[in-house]
C-alpha cells in the first residue's frame, strides 16, 4: 500500500513539473543499467548464458544463495557451510526475495528487475517527499534529486593526474552513488534512513513518529548494519537535542522504545554471542582506511609524507609533526572521496556563524561526524576496508547541505556565482559517467555457461542434501574470457542455483559473518576421502585437471554418476 501511495504521489509531483523528468528518466535508466543486463541470458559469440557484470558475479549470487537456500529450515541455516546456520549477517532482503519466490516469483527475477524498479520508484519519491521538507522549491527539488542520483567522488582527478584519463575512476574510490545498484541492500536501507529524516522534519515529536523511527532501524539494521548504527545515534542525537532535559521522563520513554527495536533486530539478524565466538569483527586501527589515500601510487600519492610518518612512528614521538601529517591525510581522504560534497561542510559553517543552524543541521552535522569518525578509526575481520560503508551514509546526508548550497548561489543571481555553480554540478558528475562506460561495455564479466545451468537445473530437482563442489583455484581466472562463472571468482554460484547447500564454497563470506571453516578447508585441501562421508552430490568441473578431483583420487564404490554433459559431472553419494 505504501509504494502505491508513493508511486501515485511520483507520479502526480512530477506531472505538476515536467521538468523533473529530464532528471528522473535519465537517472531511472543509468541506475538500471548497473543491475538489469545482470542475471539475464545473453549470447556473445559463442559465450551463451546468465551473464553478470560487475560485482553482481559475486556479491549478487550471494544474496541469491541465501534467498534460495537459507529459509529452507529454522533456524535459518548458512547456505555455503554446510551443518551451521545463518547468522551474523542482514539477510532482511534475502528473507523478502525469499517470501516472493514462494508465490512463483523468481529470485533471480526480483533481485535483478523487480526489486531495483520497486526501489527506484519509492527513493525517489521519499527524496522528493524530504526535499520538500527543506525548502519547497522546483529549483531545490530538481538540484537535490540531480546530486542524490549522480554527484560523486574527486577521483576523476586522480586518473587524470596519472593516465589522463576519467576511465577507471569510479572504482577507484568506493562511491554508493549509482554503484548502490551493485548494493542492493544499501539501497533499500536508504529508504527507512529517508523516512528517519522526513519524520525529523515535523514539527511535533509524537509517539507515533518514534514508533515508526523504531521500526525503521529495525528495518535498517536488517538491511545494512553499518546504516543501523548510523541511524541509532542519529535518532538518539535527534531525541536529546528536541525533547527538553525538564521532560526527562518522555526522553526515557522514548529512548527505551528505539533500545526495544535495536535489542529485537541485533538478536534477530547477527546473534552476537555466535557471531563473536571468531572474534571481534571490528578492531581498532586509526586512520588505517585514511593512509591510503597517499600510500598508494594510483591515488594521491606522498611519498615524502609517508615515510616521515613512518619515521616518526618508529621514533615513537608523536608529537605536532605528526598531528600534522595525520590532518593532511585526512583531509585528502574526505577532499577526494566527498568530492563537492566537501563545499557542505563549509555551508554548514555558514548557518552556524549567521545563527541560522536549527537543531536538525546539528543533528545532521554530528551524525556526519560519528559516520566518519567510525570510518577513519576501525577496521573490519575479513574485509578491513569494509568499514567505509559507515561512510557512505555521511555521504549521503551531506548531498542535503551541498544541495542548499548550490540553491543559494543560483538565487543570488550574480553572474560569478552561477558561474560557479555550473563549474561545481559539472565536477560532481564525472565518475558517474565512468560508471556508465562501466556497465555498458559487452560481454560482462563473467557468466553462468548453458552447460551449467542445465546441471544446476537438474541438481535443483533431485532430493535435498548437501553439495560438494570445487575448492576455488585463482588461476582458473584464465580459463576463458569472458570468465566462466566457478573461474571467475569463489562464489556460491552452485549454491544459488541448484537451490542445496554447499560443503564450503565463498570463503570471503563465512569470513565475514564469522563461520569457523578452517578445518574444513584444510581438508577439502588434502582433498580428505572422509569428506564424502559428509556429503550427498558432487558437483564436478570437467575441465579441470584430475589431481583436483576428489572423485579421482578416491573413487568411491558409494557413489553413481547422475549427470553428465560436456562441462560437468555430478554424482550422487549413498550412504
Amino acid at each position: 500500500m505504501t509504494q502505491i501511495v508513493i508511486m501515485k504521489f511520483v507520479i502526480d509531483y512530477i506531472k505538476k513539473n515536467k521538468l523533473l523528468l529530464f532528471i528522473v528518466l535519465p537517472a531511472f535508466f543509468l541506475y538500471m543499467l548497473v543491475i538489469f543486463p545482470s542475471g539475464t541470458f545473453f549470447c556473445f559469440k559463442d559465450a551463451c548464458g546468465i551473464n553478470f557484470w560487475g560485482v553482481q558475479g559475486h556479491d549478487a549470487i550471494w544474496h541469491l544463495a541465501i534467498a534460495n537456500v537459507s529459509f529452507q529450515k529454522f533456524p535459518f541455516i548458512a547456505p555455503t557451510f554446510a551443518g551451521e546456520n545463518l547468522y551474523g549477517y542482514n539477510y532482511l532482503l534475502d528473507f523478502f526475495i525469499f517470501l516472493l519466490s514462494k508465490i512463483g516469483i523468481p529470485a533471480i527475477f526480483s533481485y535483478f528487475k523487480l526489486f531495483p524498479v520497486v526501489w527506484f520508484i519509492l527513493f525517489t519519491g521519499l527524496l522528493i517527499i524530504f526535499a520538500r521538507k527543506i525548502k519547497d522549491s522546483k529549483l531545490f527539488i530538481f538540484l537535490f534529486l540531480l546530486l542524490s542520483y549522480f554527484a560523486g567522488s574527486f577521483s576523476f582527478i586522480l586518473t587524470w593526474i596519472h593516465d589522463k584519463t576519467i576511465n577507471g575512476s569510479s572504482t577507484l574510490l568506493p562511491q554508493p552513488i549509482m554503484h548502490m545498484m551493485s548494493n542492493l541492500p544499501y539501497a533499500f536501507s536508504l529508504l527507512p534512513f529517508l523516512t528517519i529524516l522526513i519524520l525529523m522534519k515535523e514539527k511535533n515529536l509524537r509517539l507515533k513518529n518514534v514508533l515508526i523511527m523504531g521500526l525503521c532501524i529495525f528495518l535498517i539494521m536488517g538491511l545494512k548494519f553499518y546504516g543501523g548504527v548510523i541511524s541509532i545515534f542519529l535518532i538518539f542525537t535527534y531525541l536529546f537535542l528536541t525533547i527538553p532535559f525538564k521532560n526527562i521522563k518522555k526522553l526515557i520513554k522514548y529512548s527505551v522504545i528505539i533500545c526495544l527495536f535495536i535489542f529485537s533486530s541485533i538478536l534477530l539478524f547477527y546473534d552476537p554471542m555466535r557471531s563473536f565466538k571468531s572474534g571481534a569483527v571490528f578492531g581498532w586501527a586509526p586512520f588505517a582506511l585514511v593512509h591510503t589515500i597517499t600510500e598508494e601510487p594510483n591515488q594521491f600519492y606522498l611519498r615524502d609524507l609517508t615515510d616521515a610518518r613512518y619515521y616518526i612512528l618508529a621514533q615513537g614521538r608523536i608529537g605536532p609533526r605528526f598531528i600534522w601529517i595525520e590532518f593532511i591525510n585526512l583531509t585528502l581522504f574526505l577532499i577526494f572521496y566527498l568530492g563537492t560534497r566537501i563545499l557542505a561542510f563549509f555551508y554548514l559553517g555558514f548557518l552556524f556563524l549567521q545563527r541560522k543552524m536549527e537543531k536538525f543541521d546539528l543533528t545532521i552535522i554530528l551524525t556526519i561526524l560519528f559516520s566518519i569518525f567510525l570510518t577513519v578509526t576501525l577496521v573490519q575481520k575479513a574485509e578491513w576496508w569494509n568499514t567505509i560503508q559507515f561512510f557512505f551514509y555521511a555521504i549521503f546526508l551531506l548531498t542535503i547541505h551541498l544541495a542548499r548550497l548550490v540553491h543559494d548561489l543560483i538565487k543570488s543571481n550574480k553572474p560569478v556565482l552561477i558561474g560557479l555553480t555550473a563549474l561545481l554540478l559539472l565536477l560532481s558528475v564525472p565518475t558517474s559517467l565512468d560508471l556508465i562506460r562501466l556497465f555498458a561495455v559487452t560481454p560482462g564479466a563473467t557468466y553462468l555457461p548453458v552447460d551449467e545451468i542445465k546441471a544446476l537445473n537438474f541438481l535443483k530437482q533431485q532430493p535435498g542434501g548437501i553439495v560438494l563442489s570445487p575448492l576455488y583455484d585463482k588461476k582458473w581466472k584464465n580459463y576463458n574470457k569472458p570468465n566462466l562463472l566457478f573461474a571467475y571468482e569463489d562464489t556460491a554460484y552452485v549454491t544459488a542455483f541448484s537451490g542445496k547447500q554447499s560443503y564450503l564454497v565463498n570463503i570471503l563470506q563465512l569470513r565475514l559473518t564469522g563461520v569457523l571453516y578452517q578445518k574444513r578447508l584444510a581438508r577439502l585441501e588434502k582433498k580428505d576421502c572422509s569428506i564424502l562421508d559428509e556429503i550427498d552430490y558432487v558437483y564436478e568441473i570437467r575441465k579441470l585437471l584430475d589431481e583436483e578431483k576428489i572423485m579421482v583420487k578416491c573413487r568411491p564404490k558409494n557413489s553413481k554418476k547422475i549427470f553428465e554433459n560436456k562441462s560437468v559431472n555430478i554424482y550422487s553419494i549413498t550412504k
